[in-house]
């Protein structure tokens, strides 16, 4: 059985971490798969890419000309998620949205699904990339993981966006251990999926999300969800002092309103807006997501 609840601890968290510079590795991975072929706006140019972490490959979607807004992904998606945003902003954004590692097109290394090691490939990505500071999108599991990598890198925020998450332990899955060995991973995955939107949700809307399940292993999501529920930035995010934005939907049981408004209470300056939906306002109302980023993105101050 799912649990879909949110924990907040009183012990905080820390991990520093580090990347080298590099110069731009990257191969173009050709069609686009049917996956992503039908949800890529016809009038947006993409361009898929494996970029080189050092003998990590990631792959990315690219869109757009102008300065960096990076989208990271959930737990269960990948950034197949993101193609109605990537491109949106451009030419005033250019759009990066990457699969971290373990999903999607990206490498599978046996181990090494956990929050700080997620920030720490994104710092990476953003070296090769030869990105210095970016607006940074996360989602879910995604927003956790910038809030620690602007803990650790506030030089490389320009501005952060979180949606849907916690600045706590969250805990979607209460046997975690078992994922995998010998539970089916995918029946685990459509089950958050489900929970996670509003008991009367029609199920064509959350139909696209589990069509595209990503193709990982019990390891990937057993360790991702383990650090999920070890996770807590709770008290430290005051030392954010960067443009920052939080989207909550009032229906989510997960990352809760109440959640959102800790978060925003802890980071001077951010805003909070509220959507009328369940854990996935991506999927259940596109459009004003799509608006209510540009908003913010056309109030953040010139880049530096």
């Amino acid at each position: 059985m799912l649990v879909s609840r949110v924990v907040l601890a009183l012990a905080l968290t820390g991990f520093v971490g580090c990347a080298g510079t590099a110069p731009p590795v990257r191969t173009n991975s050709g069609a686009h798969p049917p996956q992503l072929a039908d949800v890529i706006p016809p009038d947006q140019p993409f361009q898929r890419h494996m970029v080189d972490l050092n003998g990590l490959h990631l792959s990315i979607l690219e869109a757009g000309t102008g300065d960096p807004i990076i989208f990271v992904h959930g737990v269960v998606t990948t950034s197949n998620i993101f193609p109605k945003y990537v491109g949106a902003y451009s030419p005033e954004f250019r759009g990066v949205a990457v699969d971290l590692r373990g999903y999607g097109d990206s490498e599978k290394p046996a181990t090494g699904y956990s929050i700080p090691q997620f920030s720490n490939d994104l710092i990476k990505l953003a070296d090769v990339l030869q990105i210095k500071k970016a607006v940074w999108v996360g989602v879910s599991m995604g927003g956790m993981i910038l809030q620690r990598l602007a803990l650790d890198h506030p030089e490389r925020v320009r501005a952060l966006v979180l949606v849907s998450t916690t600045d706590g332990p969250m805990i979607l899955d209460k046997d975690i251990p078992t994922i995998g060995a010998p539970r089916d991973y995918r029946e685990v995955s459509k089950n958050m999926i489900v929970e996670s939107f509003p008991a009367d949700t029609q199920a064509k809307t959350y139909q696209p999300l589990l069509d595209r399940i990503p193709t990982w292993n019990g390891t990937v999501i057993r360790e991702a969800l383990t650090s999920m529920s070890q996770f807590n930035v709770h008290g430290q995010l005051t030392r954010l002092q960067v443009p920052t934005l939080i989207m909550v939907g009032v229906k989510d049981d997960v990352a809760t309103p109440a959640i959102a408004k800790g978060i925003q209470a802890q980071i001077a300056g951010s805003q909070v807006v509220e959507f009328q939906t369940g854990h996935f306002m991506m999927a259940e109302d596109p459009d004003r997501f799509r608006a209510v980023l540009g908003e913010f993105l056309k109030e953040l101050p010139l880049s530096q």
